[in-house]
């Protein structure tokens, strides 16, 4: 699998950490689509053209029944060698490095959401709860048993749990499904985390998250990303309530597309007001879409630049 930024570790990050992953299958390939298993066993539909602008089609998911679960759990050996790099070599790497290093995993939504699909896995949380907890359970045990091996070789600067689980009008799931399916395990990830050293435990999701936040305090989560404006995640806002959260992100990303006056109107209601509290990084609220003009980036980028060297 390829290593996500930081610590060259194969504990996933938008995919579930299977070792080995699947072989990639093509099934069926056209003019302007192509139909393929990847390696994380999903079947899904690629367009040929632009393909960097559209998402996939996902079609199939390895996990429909306890069955196929259980015939993919030994992909999720954390004591398979090859998910570790040569330590030796990775320190002479990151020894001397200037920039915070840390490590990258998929979180308690975004690891069933890989195995089964949203829509399967909302079923399921009702259908067969104790396959959705014998799920979690896996996912705790990996992750705590992989901390174990990382962290005593390596001062990690920050933990990154991936989720996205969140739309325009809230979360995928609410708080009394989190609390019963997410929290326990979540608890015991991040207080591991936290045990052997690491300061900061960051989750990074999309959409509307704030029916849920508590929760993810509740669990020990300290800093929280990308704050999307298009779905009432305002940074400012969120800031009075949680003064204590680390916060990266929350600039629309909109105001880009359209000129200097509104790319300065944006920046400059929220940023000089959170640098000046503290625990926040600037940052777009999502990926830069492709009708932003270089020369607006560019402005962007050089007000933010002005503003943090203040």
């Amino acid at each position: 699998m390829t290593p996500r930024p930081g610590l060259p570790v194969s504990s996933g990050f938008t995919d579930n950490p299977y070792w080995p992953g699947f072989e990639e299958e093509v099934i069926e390939d056209t003019e302007t689509t192509r139909i393929w298993r990847d390696r994380q066993g999903v079947i899904k539909r690629d367009r040929k053209d632009s393909a960097e602008l559209s998402m996939s089609q996902f079609l199939e998911f390895p996990v429909k029944n306890r069955c196929d679960w259980k015939d993919l759990k030994f992909r999720l050996d954390p004591s398979t060698p090859g998910r570790y790099p040569n330590w030796v070599k990775m320190h002479e790497q990151f020894d001397n490095r200037d920039y915070p290093l840390g490590l990258y995993i998929t979180g308690a939504y975004g690891f069933p959401r890989n195995l089964m699909g949203e829509e399967r896995l909302a079923y399921m949380y009702y259908d067969d709860p104790e396959l959705v907890h014998e799920i979690q359970e896996t996912w705790m045990w990996f992750y705590v048993e992989l901390a174990e091996r990382v962290c005593p070789n390596f001062q990690l600067d920050y933990v990154s749990i991936w989720e996205d689980m969140g739309f325009k009008n809230g979360p995928l799931i609410g708080p009394k499904m989190f609390a019963e399916f997410m929290l326990p395990y979540y608890k015991e990830v991040v207080g591991q985390f936290k045990r052997l050293g690491v300061p900061c435990v960051m989750v990074d999701s999309d959409g509307d998250n704030r029916p849920i936040l508590d929760l993810f305090i509740q669990a020990g989560v300290n800093a929280f990303m990308p704050f999307e404006i298009a779905a009432s995640m305002e940074p400012s806002e969120i800031r009075e309530k949680y003064p204590d959260l680390l916060m990266q992100g929350g600039i629309d990303k909109r105001p880009l597309a359209r000129d200097k006056a509104a790319i300065e109107r944006e920046v400059m209601r929220k940023v000089p007001q959170l640098l000046a509290h503290g625990g926040y990084i600037p940052g777009i609220d999502h990926s830069v879409p492709p009708d932003v003009p270089f020369e607006n980036y560019a402005y962007y980028t050089e007000l933010i630049r002005k503003l943090t060297a203040e």
